[in-house]
């Protein structure tokens, strides 16, 4: 495997081909889903022969172009992860990991009426994903705190969340984030101590793996109970 800093370097190398290619479609799943041109196909053609020749095969690649697409996404790019993700895409377009990515992304910069079907595809793929699921159901909590409007509509989305957060906890019952995200959701609804015991059993899970802004804006509303 390749070590990271060659390949970023590897990445970066073709990055410029690829923006080259597809300037207006490359921050879009599936490069926009339009016909590409022979001068896309081309450069395309010859992305996925280098880069395939320095991981050793395609699968490899797609993998790392993956992990830095997760990276750039953590660190809140979630417009050049898109470019990742696509390149992966081209590597392996049967991979239910890159349309993971794609409504991690999509989800990331907003866009919840196209990323939340990519979420539904990628689980009707690689479907009894715990990971997965808890993504999913975090990404209605940020639709409903972000876009929806009313009580009424925020509430739906609650709860389809917590209905994934359930099916999630039935398979990865030792995820901290099906805990931590469930505690969210009480903190919206007003339901301040079921958010501590959600905390609570995220931190007994993994220690520290509760976000410290949520913890701070929790305390505001309610003071962490004491231990018994």
């Amino acid at each position: 495997m390749l070590k990271r800093a060659a390949l970023i370097a590897v990445l970066s190398m073709f990055c410029a081909t690829a923006a080259f290619a597809a300037p207006a479609d490359n921050t879009q799943p599936f490069y926009g889903g339009g016909e590409r041109t022979p001068a896309q196909l081309q450069a395309d053609k010859a992305f996925i022969e280098d880069i395939t020749k320095h991981s050793g095969s395609r699968e490899a690649a797609a993998k790392n172009v993956l992990l830095r697409g997760w990276e750039l996404l953590k660190s809140g790019d979630a417009t050049t992860a898109m470019k990742r993700f696509n390149q992966a895409w081209l590597l392996t377009p049967n991979n239910p990991d890159v349309l993971w990515g794609f409504a991690s992304a999509q989800c990331n910069l907003g866009k919840f009426d196209v990323g939340l079907p990519l979420f539904e595809r990628a689980n009707s793929q690689m479907p009894g994903n715990g990971a997965l699921l808890s993504d999913y159901a975090y990404a209605y909590i940020s639709k409903a705190a972000t876009i929806d409007d009313t009580a009424a509509q925020r509430e739906v989305s609650f709860g389809r969340a917590l209905s994934l957060l359930n099916q999630a906890e039935a398979l990865q019952p030792a995820n901290p984030m099906i805990h931590s995200n469930r505690a969210i959701i009480r903190f919206f609804q007003g339901r301040y101590a079921e958010a501590w015991q959600g905390v609570e059993k995220a931190e007994t899970l993994a220690p520290g793996s509760v976000d410290q802004r949520f913890l701070r804006d929790l305390s505001a509303k309610m003071p962490r109970p004491q231990a018994r």
